[in-house]
């Protein structure tokens, strides 16, 4: 906690306690700790080692800035690596086995993480492999209440996840935005649901104190995908489930080539930019779209009356009895 210019250096194995099972400890209802956690830290390099844990995230980060973990290799019974209200983060040619998120990017949920704003900004992984068994390899929220912003995924190899390669998620309470996300040169195999899914609508635990009305659903803007390879992916994008009242405000799908068993779905985005799509292998139309507006949409054709039903948008979040006290 409040370090300065810390490292830890290999080459050499980190191995946590296998005694540590799950993610909360039953007779107090705490959370369990990673084996790496760094509070309120700056200027912190990881490298060149390999660590492993077995039921709870491997390192989480909160509150830290300039840091940089290279040449790491994860093996985790949950979560890789958690971003937590971070700034400036590079995670570079690092291998991850997890069961669940090998990286998770988050800044807290509800009313608390909202009035304390401290977004995770910054974020740079490249030249990383991911394979997971429970989930997806990387996913950006649902804890969005601070913030997630300025995320550049690059040249990254997607050998394996139970769901997604990327996974964008959070829901009305959370408030706050996810904006400015950018993956380019992605390679994605031996995905069990697709290369990408956005859920803007119900995804994670809702908090004890959300944040309240318009103001409580995320706003998502400038996503950014270019370059990606699939192969044989069940689903090339899962993008249904963003929030009407707060449309994607920029969407980019450009060169991206493979096969794939059903194709694209978007709803409630607007100023889209659909090129240089070219996979096969997919039955039905290769885009439905509902409420898009933009380039490349031509082909497009409406929801039906069971894919709206999917979608369905939640009840507004009510205001509270009495207003929140940051405690």
């Amino acid at each position: 906690m409040d370090a300065q210019n810390i490292a830890i250096l290999g080459p050499g194995s980190i191995i946590g306690s296998s005694a540590i099972v799950g993610r909360v400890e039953r007779t107090t209802q705490r959370r369990l700790p990673a084996l790496f956690e760094f509070n309120n830290c700056n200027q912190l390099n990881v490298a060149d080692l390999s660590v492993k844990n077995f039921g709870m995230w491997a390192i989480h980060p909160v509150y830290c800035s300039n840091v940089s973990f290279r040449n790491v290799t994860i093996n985790s019974g949950a979560d890789g690596i958690d971003v937590d209200s971070c700034k400036h983060v590079v995670i570079e040619n690092c291998n991850f086995t997890t069961a669940d998120d090998c990286i998770s990017l988050k800044s807290g949920r509800g009313l608390e993480a909202n009035t304390l704003m401290r977004t995770t900004v910054d974020v740079r992984i490249s030249g990383c492999t991911f394979n997971d068994s429970n989930f997806a390899c990387i996913g950006i929220g649902s804890e969005t209440s601070g913030g997630i912003r300025n995320v550049h995924i690059t040249h990254c190899k997607f050998t394996g996840a139970k769901s997604f390669a990327i996974y964008i998620k959070s829901r009305p309470g959370r408030g706050a935005f996810i904006r400015d996300i950018f993956c380019d040169d992605l390679d994605v195999a031996n995905m069990q649901q697709g290369f990408l899914r956005f859920n803007i609508l119900n995804s994670g635990k809702q908090d004890e104190f959300p944040v309240p009305g318009l103001a409580g659903i995320p706003s998502t803007s400038n996503f950014r995908f270019t370059n990606i390879r699939v192969t044989g992916v069940p689903i090339l994008v899962d993008g249904g489930a963003v929030h009407p009242q707060k449309p994607l405000d920029g969407l980019t799908l450009a060169n991206i080539t493979g096969t794939c068993a059903r194709s694209i779905v978007l709803a409630n985005v607007r100023h889209a930019d659909l090129r240089a799509i070219h996979v096969t292998g997919f039955t039905g139309p290769l885009l439905s779209t509902h409420n898009v507006t933009g380039t490349g949409l031509a082909a497009a054709v409406p929801f039906d009356p069971l894919t709206v039903k999917a979608y369905a948008v939640p009840d507004p979040i009510p205001q509270p009895a009495t207003p929140y006290q940051l405690h």
